[in-house]
This record gives structure tokens, sequence and C-alpha cells, in this order.
């Protein structure tokens, strides 16, 4: 498999004409099938809705949206691109994934930053040394650029991960100890995969975000089967449960449990679009989540 060009579910393409045309393929073998057959009452032998009762349902013709999914030169209108998106039941984040995918790619390419960034810009630095909470500063494409001790004490040592695997998705999938940070992985695998795609989509074919996704689809099954997915999500804020047991004072007190705390993420205004992410408990947590999660940050000092 070669890295140089982005990884869809079925192997590798190089633009987004054809990263449009896997992620139609991809959602819609997984829409639900029309009962008893279909239009045509054939027996069904694939999953999700034939190629042609999608057309029907959107109100084009076959042969035009055959072309647009093996990613020929056509240029879908935003009315054709919403009729496509409601007979897939697309979501919001999946409605600009399509949405841009769609968009023609402008004279000369689109500006952007490097795809591998070596170092946190400065505001995004000052901004994780103001935090007492775990934060953390990374890239488009996950790569961990900075980070706090506090961040170290909810999940590893960054500083002891060797720079090329510091990485998040890379470590979601290959490193035991981030791993067991979290008291549901299959959960966070997941999102992390959905939130990558639609990171990835505005780097189709950078060969450094392609190398990360080849790498993982040869060395990884249940990456491979999250990718084939083609879920994206756009999410800014969230919550996790980690595990923290014996990993400081504020879970010194047996059967703790996990310590579910919320995320947030500040997005840098400069065309870098690194994000600093930072823990800090629920509203709804009450009182000892604050005082578990405020006694691993004095132990990170």
């Amino acid at each position: 498999m070669h890295p140089g060009r982005m990884s869809g579910a079925r192997g590798i393409v190089s633009d987004r004409r054809s990263e449009l045309a896997d992620f139609l393929r991809g959602r819609r073998t997984r829409a639900a099938p029309l009962p008893g057959g279909g239009f045509t009452g054939k027996r069904r032998r694939t999953p999700g809705l034939r190629r042609e009762e999608l057309a029907q349902l959107a109100g084009l013709s076959v042969d035009w949206y055959t072309r647009l999914e093996q990613g020929r030169d056509v240029n879908p209108s935003r009315e054709t691109l919403e009729a496509i998106a409601r007979v897939l039941k697309l979501d919001e984040d999946e409605r600009g994934h399509l949405f841009y995918l769609a968009r023609p790619e402008p004279a000369g390419g689109t500006a952007r930053s490097p795809a591998r960034q070596e170092r946190a810009e400065p505001a995004m630095t000052r901004a994780l040394e103001a935090m007492r909470v775990p934060a953390l500063v990374f890239s488009p494409r996950f790569d961990v650029l900075a980070w706090n001790g506090a961040a170290c004490r909810l999940l590893v040592d960054f500083g002891d991960v060797p720079s090329r695997k510091r990485n998040l998705l890379w470590m979601t999938f290959h490193h035991a100890g981030y791993r067991a940070c979290y008291a549901d992985i299959g959960v966070i695998e997941r999102e992390a995969v959905a939130s990558f795609r639609f990171s990835a989509s505005s780097y189709v074919g950078d060969p450094e975000f392609d190398a990360l996704i080849a790498g993982l689809l040869e060395t990884n099954e249940a990456f491979r089967a999250l990718w084939a997915r083609h879920e994206v999500r756009a999410k800014v804020s969230g919550i996790k449960a980690f595990r923290i047991e014996g990993r400081g004072a504020g879970d010194r007190d047996a059967g703790g449990g996990p310590l579910v705390l919320e995320w947030h993420t500040l997005a840098s205004t400069t065309s870098s679009r690194q994000q600093l992410v930072y823990y800090t408990t629920r509203s709804a947590g009450g009182p000892e989540d604050e005082r578990r999660l405020a006694a691993l940050c004095e132990d990170a000092g």
C-alpha cells in the first residue's frame, strides 16, 4: 500500500473527487434498505441502498449518480447534494463533509498549513501555560505539540513518547499506556477516527496525512473497520471517562471508579489550525469529581 495518497475504505484515493465517491459508497451501503426488494423486487445481495434506488429517491438519473460515485468529473449542485444528504439521512457533520468534498478544488490547490508541525505556536503555548487543568496542543494531523504536567498525570507522559509516535490517533490504537487511560477504549477509538477524518478532508493527498492513515490501515484491524465506516465528526466538546486508579492522590480511595470529565477545544485563529484541548469536571459531576481532579493536578506540580 503506497502511503502517498489519502486512504479510503477500500484502498487509496488521491483527490477530493475520489474521496467523495468513497464517502458516498460507504454511506449508501450503510443506509437502511428499502423493504421487499426495493423498486425492482429482486433479491438483495448487498447491504444498504442500491445505487439506482438512491438515484430514484433523490430524483437523479442513475447514469449521472453512477458517474458521481465513480469519481468522474461531474459538479453536483447544492440542490442535488441536499437531495443526496436527505436520502442518506446525513447528520450536520456528515452534510458539511459532503458539501466540502463536492466543492470544486480552487485553481492552484487549497492554501493550508503544513500537515506536519513541530511546535505549538506562541499564542497556544501561552494559553496552555495559563491552564490549571489537564491540557495539550495538537495539530490538524493530531500530532501532540505541547502539554502540561496535569495532562501527563491524566493520560501519559508525552515526553516519553518518541516524537514520530506522539500522535493522538496513532496512540489511540497502538500505545498501551494511553489506551489504558480510558474506561471504554472502543468509544474513544470511534470518536478519534471520526474526528480525524473530518480534519483529514482538508488535506486530501497530503503525504504526511496519508502516511499516517496507510500505516494504521496496514497495522490495526480495529482502525481498518472504523475507517471503512466513513464517519465524520466536528466535535469541539464532549465527555470522556478516565481510569485513574493508582495515578494520584485524587484516587487513593478504594473503588473510586472512572473519573468522568468534560473536554473542550480552543482553535487557533491562524493558518496553523492548531487546537488546545483541556479537561474539566462536569457541571453535574459534584464535589467528589472536583476533589479527584484537583488532587491529580496537584500531583502534577
